[in-house]
């Protein structure tokens, strides 16, 4: 038998996805594989248990990295293979696989990608789709994102499947395969086959009119040093039903027509408002192949590729013959799906972009009828007699889990797909609970938002019974950016279930902006209520319409010409659901008649029951149900003086706009009463139509809660009749009966007073306030700042925003709206907390409550220097959205008013010290302090936080004018240090804290001077522990505040004695400087460890360093970088930058190495520091010197001088990449 035939080859990936028992191969390989390893199973295991067993063993042996570990590999990739063959009836084995490799996936899927691509370019097995759906599978059931790791350890993956990328990707991957066609051969090493594909950075995914990426050739333009993209944010609306409904007339041709139901009432307003808008959403038309378990790729439009590679074969087919053509079945699928992708495109010429989502057509009729429809819609309105029985079998249960996942994914991958940066991504309803979640595994910066448009009430044993579904959901939640209830009631139900459930769950309630703000396994989720509305004008223009009101008299007249003249005209309007209350509102008719005979002859009900859902069964058999009972009432309830009347008439087809509003004017009194419901619009369509109507509401309408929060039913006010409980069919007749005989002035009283409030509260509105940003946790809200502690975390949440804009302009990402947002709504809320007329802040430091000792101190800081950054953010926020190339240039030419001389003495300094930086041409190394040198110095160390401006500006110097970068400072790493208060992204600058003793690079960078004892450390921990005690006594409670307050360094301890405003008096400083020596005698009796150094604004305790008894100082701190790092400060020229004493040991190191190659500029005005740093480089002959008297003007000095660097054309190929291991 030839080896050519692919069910005999060894090797796994080699081979097509044919079809043949995938299953039993994969059980005799490991079998085989295992005797090569001479490892042993019980033999009597078999499928499941059989490979779980396996990967234990396969597992094992791989990690040893001995002789075996290849066979093993093999063993792992045969398991893989199968999974992927078959990703959903392998589900469990595959997540199997990944808890049994734990913490060696990335190495994993370092080995195993490239035979997976290698087999897609191959066979075309889709094996990358497989991989990719069976993560967010397991994801999705483990509350995990292990997705991030096939990222991390294959950078190219995201991209590949994600935006423009994996258009581009495509095109690479198809031509691949066409070469491989046109050989007849196999590329013989996997790595070769695969390796550019793979080779793709991982970065965030942009659109087809952005492309830019994170390296050093960012910039499309060579003189710009901010190039951004300038696309407006789109909304992309994702919803399981379509906005439009087609249908195929008799000619063949495909017709489109404009939906009516109650999600494009809310949401088409909002899509209108612009072209550029996508829709995604479901037509109707999927596809049934047995052969293909996870959906095929899709193109822009979302119709699957395998289909458009088949249409060539109904194209050829047209071309030869003019003439009516028989074509195969295949092909007639083709045509049809390439004349509805006509008519796609011509009404997306005219409207907002509609793309179809297509799916499996099995697994769409599970996922809807099944999942969506079986279970979460009755759950979910605390209905479980109705839950399909079905699910009471587990197996059932995840066999259905599995599509709904499955099609989720496909709705989620197509809008990821579709989105760019900005764009807000819009996902409604209970079908597609789980597409936030698994659109930000896909790609983490995306903005999702979510809108439950039902209840949400489940039952009390939801999240045991159906916990393989309940408890992914209710974690799915969370990874939205915001989502949306109709009602507080729904919102609570969800809260609760959070709090039992997730018990690491951060919940936290702002009542002034009634959020419910949600923090869990690193993503933070904001809860809002949002109660939907009606497009008013729409209905009143019909119902002002004259002919509306003559059809509406004629219907009035003919309802009521069989009753007496007091007779009212009861109208109710639904889906025949049973959700809406009908069976029990028929019998509460009845019921109505029994208790108050007098009403009969003359009230009538026209109950409209539009069917839906026929082929389900609890549907139907509900339906027939109401429907026999309306039957027996009409047979029942007679008049023996208006003989042609009947209590009762039951319709189930629905009504067009114009006849049901129609049917609005000519009521007396609207019945909305559902068991329970989202909003139910028909109550707001009702009153908004017919101001004078009377309406009957139970407490299951989301309308009826929305009413009733408003006060429009109390003890004193009740303008609507209200049923508690449907169920209660008593007080529900008596409902009926108050409604008939209620006087007209009343009724149109009460009518008036719903009527004003609803159209008050329109669809605009509700659109408007979900999409508004301002109420989530991601924009900063406006805040009154009195407490000590409300000052820091407001500064902290600055802090959190600018690291997003520095992150997002250095990508060249349009700028999201809510950044100027924020930054404008904490300076808004600092300036009104201040003292009038100034930039005083006085603040509590401590809450009234804690205060025992009722010393409570005032902290009183002058924040002009926090003012003025976040008024140079704005501006620079402004300055780099416009189209100007030189966008950012301009900002820094608008720094000058910010100078104290003003702009001429700050454009005379930039140019100078420009001079400098262009002499020194190109920078191998540049090292620099940051407070007093890069950024101004701040009323306290927590609150000078690095602007966005500036850390840009650091940054594009440090890609294009040097390779090494590092920041050297005094201040600790992390407890309020360095870190804390940077916000440029990791890669770009090492961090020397604590005066370059502790160096960070990145989490897999960073080291400590080992020069330092355990010993000496301990003590110097010790003395730490006393002065904090010390400082948390009221007499000395307020140098925490000032400066920089207390700081554990690595080596040394910082204590504030005095601020920038010298606002503590000489005696008090004295004082603490005595305790504090004190305490360092006290620890160290011998002072062979601890030494005290004290300056204008701080104390510092220092060990002394090892051998000499030196004080660790920046020196040092170079030093130790160069040997750790095994860099040589002679390799080029050196740039150095500093504004105090502390920082000339870094220069005197600097120029005792390679004094030649030094360039330093200094931010003083301090004349007997200038003549130290000047006397210094003489002494080694350098005069490559320059001063400047802000840290503004060397930030502008750095920006020009880049631009110089980008307009010669000068690139950083060589640079020193900081976010490498």
């Amino acid at each position: 038998m030839s080896v050519d035939n692919p069910k005999l080859r060894t090797d796994p990936f080699d081979r097509p996805k044919i079809d043949f028992d995938f299953f039993s191969d994969a059980e005799a390989r490991c079998r085989s594989l295992l005797e090569k390893l001479e490892k042993s199973v019980d033999p009597k295991l078999k499928g499941e248990d059989l490979f779980k067993s396996s990967l234990k063993i396969f597992c094992a042996e791989w990690r040893s990295r001995k002789k075996n570990s290849e066979i093993a590999l093999k063993g792992l990739l045969i398991v893989l293979e199968l999974c992927l063959a078959q990703p959903t009836q392998q589900s469990s084995i595959f997540a199997a696989l990944i808890d049994t490799l734990g913490y060696n996936t990335l190495t994993f899927w370092k080995s195993s990608v490239p035979h997976i691509y290698n087999s897609d370019l191959s066979y075309s097995t889709q094996y990358r789709d497989s991989l990719l759906f069976s993560l967010v599978l397991y994801d999705v059931n483990n509350s995990k994102n292990r997705l991030r790791e096939l990222y991390a350890a294959v950078p190219g993956v995201r991209k590949s499947m994600l935006g423009t990328h994996a258009k581009l990707f495509g095109e690479k991957y198809r031509h691949i395969q066409m070469v491989r066609s046109r050989a007849n051969s196999r590329m013989s090493s996997v790595q070769g086959s695969t390796e550019d594909l793979l080779s793709l950075d991982n970065d965030v995914v942009s659109d087809e009119h952005s492309e830019v990426t994170s390296n050093s050739h960012h910039s499309s333009i060579p003189n710009a040093l901010c190039d951004l993209a300038h696309h407006k944010q789109r909304v992309i609306n994702v919803s399981n039903a379509p906005p439009v409904s087609i249908s195929r007339k008799t000619s063949g041709s495909w017709e489109i027509k404009q939906g009516s139901g109650g999600l494009v009432a809310c949401v088409d307003p909002v899509m209108s408002g612009d072209r550029e808008n996508i829709w995604l959403s479901n037509l109707g038309f999927n596809y049934q192949d047995e052969n293909e378990d996870v959906a095929p790729s899709t193109n822009s439009l979302g119709l699957p590729l395998i289909k458009q590679a088949r249409a060539g074969e109904v194209f050829h087919v047209l071309e030869e013959n003019d003439k009516k053509v028989e074509l195969t079945p295949k092909q007639q699928i083709v045509e049809r799906d390439m004349s509805l992708l006509s008519v796609l495109n011509d009404y997306n010429k005219k409207s907002y972009q509609l793309n179809p989502v297509v799916v499996s057509n099995d697994d769409y009729n599970t996922y809807y009828g099944g999942i969506s429809n079986g279970l979460l819609w009755p759950a979910l309105h605390n209905l479980p007699q109705h839950i399909v029985s079905d699910y009471d079998d587990l197996s059932v249960l995840k066999d259905h889990w599995c599509s709904y996942v499955r099609v989720n994914y496909q709705f989620a991958i197509n809008a990821a797909r579709n989105s760019r940066a900005q764009d807000f991504i819009w996902i409604h309803d209970y079908h597609l609970m789980l597409c936030g979640a698994i659109m930000r595994s896909l790609e983490s910066s995306l903005e999702v938002g979510f809108f439950l448009h039902i209840p949400f009430q489940p039952p009390e044993d939801f999240m045991t019974k159906y916990r393989i579904v309940a408890d992914p959901i209710i974690r799915a939640l969370l990874r939205f950016t915001k989502v949306g209830f109709q009602t507080s009631r729904d919102r609570e139900t969800y809260v609760r279930l959070v709090r039992e459930n997730i018990p690491r769950a951060r919940i936290q309630y702002d009542a002034r902006l009634d959020r419910y703000t949600i923090a869990h396994d690193g993503w933070t989720c904001s809860l809002g209520v949002f109660p939907v509305s009606i497009k008013i004008e729409d209905f009143l223009n019909i119902a002002n319409d004259p002919q509306t009101r003559i059809e509406a008299e004629t219907i009035r007249k003919n309802i009521l010409s069989s009753s007496g003249p007091t007779g009212r005209f009861f109208f109710s309007v639904e889906r025949f659901d049973y959700t809406k209350g009908i069976e029990e509102k028929l019998q509460a008719w009845k019921r109505f008649f029994e208790k108050h005979p007098d009403r009969i002859g003359k009230d009538v009900l026209l109950q409209v029951a539009v069917i839906n859902r026929r082929s389900v069964e609890s549907y139907r058999k509900y339906q027939d149900d109401c429907i026999a009972m309306a039957e027996q009432i009409n047979n029942t309830i007679k008049s023996a003086e208006f003989p042609n009347w009947k209590p009762l008439i039951f319709e189930t087809d629905g009504l067009p706009r114009t006849k049901l509003i129609a049917h609005y004017l000519a009521m007396d009194v609207g019945v909305v009463t559902p068991s329970k419901d989202g909003m139910n619009l028909v109550a707001k369509e009702m009153l908004v139509c017919n101001p004078v109507a009377s309406l009957v509401l139970s407490t299951g309408a989301g309308t009826e809660v929305q009413l009733g929060s408003a006060g429009f039913y109390s003890d004193t006010d009740r303008c609507y009749h209200r049923v508690e409980d449907i169920h209660d069919i008593e007080n529900f007749a008596e409902s009926f009966y108050r409604a008939s005989v209620e006087s007209v002035e009343s009724r149109e009283e009460n009518g008036r007073k719903l009527n004003k409030f609803l159209t008050e509260h329109d669809i605009e509105e509700w659109s408007s306030a979900f999409l508004d940003p301002n109420w989530t946790h991601e924009v900063i809200s406006r805040s009154d700042v009195k407490q000590l502690a409300d000052f820091y975390i407001l500064m902290d949440k600055t802090a959190r925003v600018r690291r997003q804009i520095v992150e997002v302009v250095l990508k060249g990402l349009p700028i999201r709206p809510h950044f100027t947002l924020s930054l404008e709504n904490a300076k808004n809320a600092l300036e009104s907390s201040c003292e009038e007329g100034t930039n005083k802040l006085v603040l509590q430091t401590t809450n009234s409550a804690d205060d025992v000792d009722d010393n409570n101190l005032e902290a009183k800081f002058d924040i002009s220097d926090e003012l003025n950054e976040l008024q140079k953010d704005i501006a620079f926020l402004s300055f780099i959205q416009s189209d100007e190339i030189t966008n950012v240039e301009q900002f820094i030419d608008t720094l000058g008013s910010f100078h104290p001389s003003g702009p001429s003495v700050f454009a005379t300094e930039v140019e100078n010290a420009v001079q400098l930086l262009v002499q020194g041409e190109h920078f191998h190394y540049f090292f620099t302090d940051r407070d007093g040198t890069l950024k101004s110095y701040a009323c306290s160390y927590p609150t000078s936080i690095q602007p966005a401006y500036s850390a840009v500006i650091q940054a594009q110097f440090a890609r294009r004018c040097a390779q090494f970068c590092a920041i050297v400072t005094t201040a600790p790493l992390i407890h309020i240090g360095i870190l804390n208060v940077a916000t440029i992204p990791e890669g770009y600058y090492a961090f020397g804290a604590s005066a370059g003793r502790e160096w960070y690079f990145n989490p897999a960078m960073q080291f400590k001077d080992d020069s330092v004892s355990d010993g000496d450390l301990q003590l110097l921990n010790n003395a730490f522990d006393k002065i904090e005690d010390l400082l948390e006594t009221p007499e000395y409670r307020n140098f925490t505040w000032i400066g920089s307050g207390l700081q554990k360094h690595y080596g040394h301890i910082t204590i504030a004695k005095q601020d920038v405003n010298n606002s503590i008096p000489k005696k008090k400083m004295i004082q603490l400087y005595e305790q504090i020596t004190k305490i360092v005698n006290e620890t160290d009796p011998a002072g062979t460890v601890l030494t005290i150094r004290e300056s204008d604004l701080d104390i510092k305790i220092y060990t002394k360093a090892k051998l000499s008894g030196r004080i660790f100082n920046k020196g040092h701190g170079v030093r130790l970088v160069e040997r750790k790092m095994g860099i040589n400060l002679n390799d080029g020229n050196i740039l150095v930058c500093g504004d105090s004493e502390s920082d000339i040991p870094m220069l005197e190191e600097c120029l005792s190495v390679a004094a030649a190659n030094v360039y330093t500029i200094w931010v003083t005005e301090d004349d007997v520091l200038k003549e130290k740093v000047t006397s210094l480089c003489a002494q080694y002959s350098n005069t490559n010197i320059r001063f400047v008297s802000c840290p503004q003007v060397l930030l502008g000095a750095m920006a020009a001088a880049t631009v110089k660097e980008l307009t010669r054309g000068g690139s950083n190929e060589t640079s020193f990449r900081l976010d490498q291991d």
